[in-house]
């Protein structure tokens, strides 16, 4: 019995290699998928996102931000039951480019980090995030390839890329020409983290397919 249960693990997989490609917050991924045994597999995936747009409210200003993101990701799959369904983990490396350029109204004032200033005095505002660029993976899905069941597979992907806390730098066009400035920059900074803190956990869903050979 337990020689039977040892070789159910350790037989290869009906599964083949395969490739394939999906579309999701990641952006657009080209994938490779490999089985180990019966309830393992291991997969590698390249992905871009070329633009993704959100806003940031802080003090009296509208950061609006554009993100660019390179990834590639390692994986283990386990497949309970040698099923379809997956249960991963793996490590994502990123490439992340996070900016907001702000050019207030120059007849106007503004609150910064508690203290106000004209449009004229901040001049052009940048804004620069930055989070891990190795980042735990943690997610659930399917993967029919799994199954060797024809050819062509439809794959699905829920999970979370644990990205650590953002750290933001802002800088300001003549920050040295008005007093208080730079040490309001520092305090806008910290307020612009809290308002990026939802993205250290930064959710995963795609969908796509497989091909096997």
């Amino acid at each position: 019995m337990i020689a039977g249960l040892l070789w159910g693990l350790a037989a290869p997989a009906s599964a083949e290699v395969g490739v394939g490609a999906q579309i999701g917050t990641l952006g657009l991924q080209a994938m490779a998928v490999a089985p180990l045994n019966r309830h393992f597999s291991a997969r590698l995936g390249l992905g871009v996102l070329p633009s993704w747009s959100f806003n940031a409210d802080v003090s009296d200003l509208t950061y609006d931000f554009q993100m660019h993101l390179y990834t590639l990701g390692a994986f283990l799959d386990w497949h309970p039951g040698a099923s379809g369904f997956r249960f991963s983990g793996g490590l994502i490396f990123n490439s992340h480019d996070i900016k907001s350029r702000v050019t207030p109204d120059p007849n106007q004032t503004f609150n910064i980090g508690g203290a106000s200033f004209t449009g004229a005095q901040l001049g052009t505002l940048d804004a620069k995030a930055d989070f891990n660029k190795l980042a735990p993976y943690l997610g659930i899905g399917y993967n029919g390839a799994f199954r060797q069941v024809g050819n062509l597979f439809f794959t699905f992907e829920l999970g979370v890329m644990f990205w650590g806390a953002p750290d933001v730098s802002l800088t300001a066009s003549n920050p040295d020409s008005v007093p208080g400035l730079r040490d309001s920059l520092r305090k806008e900074e910290s307020d612009l983290e809290s308002k990026l803190d939802f993205l250290q956990y930064y959710p995963v869903a795609a969908v796509g397919v497989t091909w096997t050979f």
